[in-house]
């Protein structure tokens, strides 16, 4: 299969999957519930890489926070997680997810997640701003220990040889 082909059908796939994660699987905490769809996006943007990861994470948790009643969300999400994509886009290895540059990688994409929403906080409702913050910490602690698992069970398997991009 082309390799382009491969990789506009794996966004797709990876688009679907974020939503899904994001919509459906949530852990409740006291200030909120963690998803798992911020993790996908780390292991999408280390497997694809840009552009393909920042298209798949704008796509999959823009498009849950439309269908989840959070539609004036929508799009400081999509900057925020094109943003997250990039980052961990530049830890893309040939051999492994979990190295220890994508790691490290989930403090910025922590400090990106609590920023630009308490900056989308202080735009849509004050409120919020202060109050989130706890709850967006414990998104950015808890997408990164999914990660951490999710990228080590798929480096066993070997995904990427398998998948061969």
């Amino acid at each position: 299969m082309n390799k382009n082909l491969k990789k506009i059908t794996l966004t797709g796939v990876f688009s679907a999957m974020i939503f899904v994660l994001t919509m459906f699987v949530k852990v409740t905490v006291p200030s909120g519930y963690v998803h798992f769809g911020d993790a996908m996006i780390y292991v999408c943007a280390v497997l694809l890489g840009s552009p393909w990861a920042m298209i798949a994470g704008a796509l999959g948790e823009g498009l849950a926070d439309v269908a989840g009643g959070f539609a004036m969300y929508a799009p400081a999400t999509v900057i925020i997680k094109v943003i997250i994509a990039f980052l961990f886009s530049l830890c893309k290895n040939e051999n492994k997810l979990l190295t220890v540059k994508s790691g490290i990688m989930t403090l910025p994409a922590a400090l990106v997640t609590v920023g630009g929403y308490f900056a989308a906080d202080m735009i849509i409702d004050k409120s919020y701003a202060f109050v989130d913050i706890p709850g967006n910490i414990i998104q950015g602690v808890g997408s990164a220990v999914i990660f951490i698992v999710i990228a080590a069970m798929l480096d066993k398997a070997k995904i990427i040889k398998k998948v061969d991009l």
